[in-house]
């Protein structure tokens, strides 16, 4: 495993490819795309991603600000969208065994609002081991919110290499995640320190 703060190819993937649909169909040219691009991500460009290697976490950043700002005209909701679209392609694809079980959580099979909110917090500490599969840095947690007794938070500890671009897109997948249980649009994130991110429930279950 890369000592490089890194993203997984299977999450990288589509990054590099929409950056290079847009210089195929010549909405955006190679000058243009230098305003965001270092030699290292041009050279990713045409190549296949392999979903299984490591990729630079600070390529994927630039490739979705060139993204953001082209397609998303700076709008955070663009990345959100693309988190979301990016739990459904893996879960459709199978390749990680935390979406197998997100289809049969326990906090979706009980009806007890007390036995619900225990249930989900274990979903959330088996969830939360995603992250290890697709980013190589952050340590990630889920605890109780001390502000509101029926609600969890999860938080990304070891995160100052985390960029924003990262955060939103993470907020679509997480939510989207949600969303598989019927949850719908159930966190927001905060930079609590450089190093510290918290995504904090805006409801109960």
């Amino acid at each position: 495993m890369s000592s490089i703060p890194s993203i997984k190819g299977s999450a990288f993937s589509k990054v590099v490819e929409d950056v290079g649909k847009l210089l195929d169909t010549g909405a955006l040219s190679r000058s243009d795309a230098a305003r965001w691009l270092e030699p290292e991500d041009v050279a990713l460009l045409g190549k296949e991603v392999v979903v299984s290697r490591w990729y630079d976490i600070r390529c994927y950043e630039r490739m979705s600000q060139l993204l953001l700002e082209v397609e998303g005209h700076g709008n955070p909701e663009y990345l959100r969208e693309r988190g979301r679209r990016t739990a459904r392609r893996l879960l459709e694809a199978g390749l990680y065994a935390q979406f197998e079980y997100l289809q049969r959580t326990e906090a979706s099979r009980t009806q007890d609002p007390g036995e619900r909110f225990v249930a989900f917090g274990r979903d959330l500490r088996l969830l939360n081991t995603l992250s290890a599969s697709i980013l190589n840095f952050t340590k990630w947690s889920s605890r109780q919110d001390p502000d509101h007794p029926r609600r969890y938070q999860i938080v990304l500890s070891e995160a100052a290499a985390m960029p924003e671009v990262l955060c939103w897109t993470t907020d679509g997948f997480v939510n989207q995640m949600a969303a598989q249980r019927g949850h719908g649009d159930l966190w927001r994130w905060e930079r609590v320190e450089r190093s510290v991110i918290v995504f904090r429930m805006n409801g109960e279950i």
